[in-house]
Parts: C-alpha cells; structure tokens; sequence
C-alpha cells in the first residue's frame, strides 16, 4: 500500500539513482523514503508552501513523457514539476528531436485548466510569463513566436531556449529547456535554422551562481542543519561536477516566479496581462520577416494551403495569433515559423 503524503503540493521528490550519484549534497539532507508502489525509489524533502511539487530525476528520456505519466498517477498538480539532470530525447516543435546538452535546464511543468492556458493563447501566454519571470530573476529574454526564448545578439537574436506544450487526459504540460552552460554549434542545428543557438547570457556569472547555489541551499537545508559548516560546503559541492545544484537552484527559483506572475498579475487582476507581457518581450516587433508554412485563420481548416508569407510584425492578438502587416493588409498567423524578411 503507497504512503504517498496528502498533501504533494509541498514536497519535492527525488529519485534513487538521482539521490546516490549526489550524495555529497544529499546526505546532508533528513531524507526520508516514500513508497509510490510502481513509481522509482524516491526521497522527500518538504519544501515551503508557496512551491508546488517538484520531481527530480537523474536521467529521462524525456520530462513531458515523466510530466504525463505522473499525471496519469495523479499527483501531479499545477504548477508541479518534473526536471533532470540528463534528457536523452527531448522533442520540439513537430515533435523535432531537441538536442539535449548536458548541463542544461529541462523541465515540464502543469499549467492550470484556465485562461489563458485553456485558450489558443497558451502557447505565446505561458512564453510570456516565463520571458517575465526570467527578467524578475535578472535574466533578459525575448520570445520569439509562438514559442522559442531568444537573446539579443549583434544586432540579432541567439535562440537560448524553447517551450513546447502537450495536452494529454485534459491536462496541458508545458516542455521547456534552456541552455545555461552549453549550446549546440550552427553544425548542429537543422539545416533551415534561422538564428544560432546560445547560453543564456550572465547566468555564468558569479553572482548568478551564488544566488542559485544559495536557493537550493536555503530550500533543502533545515534550520537544524544549516550550520556554518554546512554553508562553507557550498563551494566544494557546487563545482563544475555538480552543476546541477545551481540548475535546481534555477529552476526552483524560476518556477516560483511563473507561478506568482500568474497568481497575482494574472488570474487575480487582468487576465490580459498576459498579452501586455508579451507585447513588451516580443522578439522582431516592428521587423520585416517572412513567415514560412504561415496558416492563418482564413486557412487554419485546411493546412494544405499554407504558404510563406512576408509583412511586418505590428502586434500579438488576444486569441495569439501574430499579428502581420502585408501588402494585402493586416494578416493575422496562427501557425507557422518566422525566419528572416
């Protein structure tokens, strides 16, 4: 019989091979086993109630196949998320392999079943909030419709992330990676990539590290134990080996503030803050683009007639769509790939 706890919003799993191949870190922790009858080996650690629950695996072939899954066992919540250490086959847009470097953020996490993420504005709504919490965290992003995080780069952008969002027994998980200590090289993007991949800039840097170390340290070190002894084993237990501390650290920073966006600027104002955020973070406003395999909401019913279509961005719809500036007027996208005008 499962002694899973009834209250999963506030604890945070982690599983066996991922605890023993970090002992280092986690022996330093009251850990305790929790039984989920068909689920890994785990460990629990209570985390404060503004966190939803938080799974933390050592290798996935994939985090939305675990994000799915752990819906199908209901105890995944939203908000709840699942990260791993390594993501052996990852998935973008058209279901696209996502080239899973080491060192890197994988995640998914469950959206709530209301607006906007119950409308077709979920995808470019979610990218928003993210592109905001990444800002309140002192990391500049812009979002490239529908769904890929950019930087600024030469007068350019760098693609530093993507978020793809799956609907399975009426729940939408949402997939995302973001490139921290590696990007993949121009060799190894697809042959029609528009822009080069990059790490997220000043994550690197000193004072970032420290703030993620120090997150992770805060959250999973009890009073008890959070003695001088154990703050001056943070710089030999977050070296370059243990990297992913600082990218727990990170995500566990970030995903409090998605979820406070939400609750607070969204669900308990305006629910169309979302479309302000995302004008303000909106990547090519203004520029001349051309978008390839465009559908737009004249021909969404019949994806034969897509085609590629120029004009520039003036604008995000309530509904998502971009908004385009032609030759023949405003035209507005629903689907499609932007790439240079």
């Amino acid at each position: 019989m499962s002694n899973t706890p009834q209250n999963m919003k506030a604890l945070c799993f982690f599983d066996y091979e991922f605890s023993k191949k970090h002992n280092a870190f986690f022996s330093l922790l009251d850990t305790k086993h929790v039984d989920f009858g068909e689920f890994e080996k785990n460990f629990s650690i209570e985390l404060p109630k503004e966190f939803s629950s938080i799974f933390v695996y050592e290798t996935l072939t994939s985090t939305l196949d675990k994000a799915h899954y752990l819906v199908e066992q209901k105890v995944f919540s939203p908000f709840s998320s699942v990260i791993c250490h390594k993501q052996t086959a990852g998935r973008g847009q058209l279901r696209r392999k996502w080239e899973s470097l080491t060192e890197n953020l994988y995640v998914a996490v469950a959206l709530p079943n209301s607006y906007p993420f119950n409308t077709e504005a979920a995808a470019p709504a979610f990218g928003a909030i993210v592109v905001q919490a990444l800002d309140n965290l002192g990391l500049k992003v812009s979002l490239k419709w529908p769904n890929d995080l950019v930087q600024s780069k030469d007068d350019s952008y760098q693609k530093v992330g993507g978020i793809l969002l799956e609907e399975r027994n009426d729940v939408l998980i949402a997939g995302m990676g973001i490139n921290l200590f590696s990007a993949p090289s121009d060799m190894e993007l697809r042959e029609d990539f528009f822009i080069s991949a990059g790490q997220l800039a000043n994550f690197n840097e000193k004072n970032m590290i420290n703030l993620f170390n120090q997150v992770a340290y805060n959250i999973f070190l009890d009073d008890k134990n959070n003695s001088q002894n154990n703050i001056n084993n943070i710089d030999i237990l977050c070296n370059e080996n243990n990297r992913f501390i600082t990218i727990l650290g990170f995500w566990l920073a970030l995903v409090k503030e998605i979820k406070l966006c939400y609750e607070i600027r969204i669900k308990s104002k305006d629910p169309l803050v979302w479309l302000s955020i995302c004008k303000k973070y909106l990547a090519f406003l203004g520029d001349n683009v051309l978008i390839k395999q465009a559908l737009t909401k004249n021909n969404f019913q019949n994806e034969d007639c897509c085609e590629n279509i120029y004009g520039q961005i003036v604008s995000i719809g309530e509904e998502g769509q971009l908004v385009l500036s032609s030759e023949s007027g405003l035209i507005e996208i629903i689907g499609g790939s932007i790439t240079k005008g």
